[in-house]
């Protein structure tokens, strides 16, 4: 055996483990040694930190006996995700390790959790449709056992949305990759590249991977499965598992590789969308996991953007391509810590410190972009490359970008006040929230700082009229929610519903007196108080009605007629 077959077997072990370790440990679940594996959750994860940081890149293994023949391997974009997907469950995991020592259905939660977690690493290995399809549906179908894990009738609904919008979007890829494999004639990824794409697959693909990143109108699911999923298990959702449909994207999508500039004014205006329907939609939950599936829908819907613009030509595709790593690694660390935030709310059994509050301003307003954050280099990214393209999409960097940052702030600022609430709860407190919070924050604090593809945007950030720009929508968010909470006339009428729901009464009283199923009365020679009035019933009804199933339904089945219109 020479030194190039023994590396070769060792590179294939290390990549056969990342996906291996945690179904190995989700099989011994079922056993008596359920305990064992609760207590030895987390290193479950460190198979993919070591691939991350030890596998060469753009090497890849023919793995034959695995699904018809596959190919797994790491190219620089998966080695970022894998990290950042490591990272993220591995601290989801040590958090659910103290939540899962009273639980009656640990081997449920474990079976459930460590099958995602290997759906996850898994499909950022391979390298070939087959295989990514596999782990992809895996960690799809497994995320269903932990959105519906406390049996309640609220956690029953979410699964049944999670679900139904799941199988739309694995027939929708499925029908995609038969149709890729048949153009390209080879179940490799990378022999994707230089094919023409048809209208029909990229709105398959949308569809496909839209359910996973909340793309409206597949975002439905999003809110009622952050809330009703246990927090550890939200947080990997909304850290690790939401990025698969960008990673997806980018794989059967190459950017710097695809052209398509018709479709690309779709993504465009999907994810403008989504990014303003996301804030506004948010304004009318009072519960912290409903808040930050809201938040998800809209940062998500700005990395829409993002990709859209990439795609306009393979020119854009080069400059898109590194601004959305920034923000997906942006996004994912700040999202997981306010998840984590939650946690420590819920879990530490008394107020929230100053201290604390303070602490979680740091990934709140880093999703707004405030200056000296992860979110200003983000940004900045985002300015520059749109200011690269030209005139015709300034406008998306220099007016969009600060109102959703505006949207953004007050959004996060109403998080704040419901995480608070959720302080005073009489919970048993958990020592190792403050650690893993403190992780996380650390790591959003520090990373895209020190990171080097990064440096050039975070450099730019630190200039004066960067940072001008970045500071005046945080501080008119800032103005406009704090505003509303001093308005004497709404908070005196509304002293009673605020000792039930603080958090929302606070931030909009007018609104909230429709969103609750009591009636109140507002008096109609307040202007102001009387505009929001008229516009809350419709903010709610507009909810519900993306929301119902006649719409999805209808949606889906416009979205199918236009595909087979493309056919013709």
């Amino acid at each position: 055996m020479t030194p190039a077959d023994l590396h070769t077997i060792l590179h294939a072990l290390t990549l056969s483990l990342v996906a291996g370790t945690p179904l190995f440990m989700a099989a011994l679940a079922c056993t008596p040694l359920q305990k064992t594996v609760a207590r030895f959750l987390p290193w479950a994860a460190l198979p993919a930190f070591l691939a991350a940081f030890t596998a060469p890149a753009n090497v890849f293994v023919e793995v034959p006996w695995f699904f018809m023949g596959s190919r797994m391997g790491l190219d620089e974009n998966g080695h970022i995700f894998l990290c950042l997907a490591a990272f993220v469950w591995f601290l989801a995991s040590f958090s659910s390790r103290s939540l899962l020592k009273d639980d009656t259905k640990r081997a449920r939660f474990l079976v459930f959790f460590l099958t995602a977690m290997a759906g996850n690493f898994g499909l950022i290995l391979a390298s070939d449709m087959l295989g990514y399809y596999l782990f992809f549906a895996v960690m799809s179908f497994a995320a269903y056992g932990l959105v519906i894990h406390k049996e309640t009738a609220t956690a029953a609904k979410a699964g049944r949305i999670y679900l139904t919008l799941v199988m739309i979007g694995e027939v929708a890829l499925f029908t995609a990759l038969i149709i890729l494999a048949h153009n390209s004639g080879s179940l490799a990824i990378e022999d994707l590249r230089g094919i023409s794409y048809h209208p029909l697959t990229l709105a398959l693909l949308f569809i496909g991977f839209g359910v996973k990143i909340g793309a409206l109108p597949l975002h439905s699911w999003m809110m009622p499965a952050y809330q009703a999923a246990p927090i550890p298990a939200a947080a990997a959702l909304g850290g690790a598992m939401v990025n698969a449909g960008i990673l997806g994207w980018l794989r059967f999508l190459p950017l710097g590789q695809t052209s398509c500039p018709t479709e690309a004014l779709f993504f465009i205006v999907a994810g403008a969308l989504a990014a303003v329907y996301g804030v506004l939609i948010g304004l009318s939950h009072n519960q912290a996991g409903a808040l930050l599936g809201c938040s998800s829908i809209s940062q998500m819907g700005l990395i829409t953007v993002i990709f859209g613009l990439g795609l306009l030509s393979h020119e854009a595709g080069l400059a898109a391509a590194p601004v959305l790593i920034i923000y997906v690694v942006h996004h994912s660390l700040a999202k997981s810590s306010l998840f984590f935030a939650y946690d420590l709310a819920h879990r530490q059994g008394k107020t929230l410190s100053y201290l604390q509050m303070t602490a979680i301003l740091l990934p709140a307003l880093a999703l707004a972009g405030l200056p000296l954050t992860s979110g200003a280099i983000a940004k900045t990214a985002f300015k520059d490359l749109t200011i690269g393209l030209g005139p015709t999409w300034y406008g998306l960097g220099t007016f969009f970008l600060p109102i959703t940052a505006i949207g953004t702030t007050i959004l996060m600022l109403h998080f704040m006040h419901v995480l608070k609430d959720n302080g005073k709860r009489s919970l048993p407190e958990r020592a190792e929230s403050r650690t893993i919070f403190s992780i996380s924050f650390i790591a959003v604090a520090i990373t895209l700082w020190l990171w080097p593809a990064a440096r050039d945007s975070a450099s730019h950030s630190l200039a004066g009229a960067k940072i001008l720009q970045a500071l005046w929508p945080v501080t008119a968010g800032s103005i406009l929610f704090f505003v509303w909470r001093q308005i004497p006339f709404c908070n005196k009428e509304l002293s009673t519903a605020q000792e039930k729901q603080p958090s929302f009464a606070t931030l909009l009283p007018p609104i909230m007196q429709l969103l609750e199923e009591k009636e109140w009365q507002i008096p109609p020679h307040d202007n102001v108080n009387t505009s929001l009035h008229r516009l809350s019933p419709h903010l709610r009804r507009l909810e519900k009605i993306m929301g119902r199933w006649k719409i999805v339904g209808l949606s889906y089945l416009a979205l199918c007629l236009y595909l087979v219109f493309l056919l013709l």
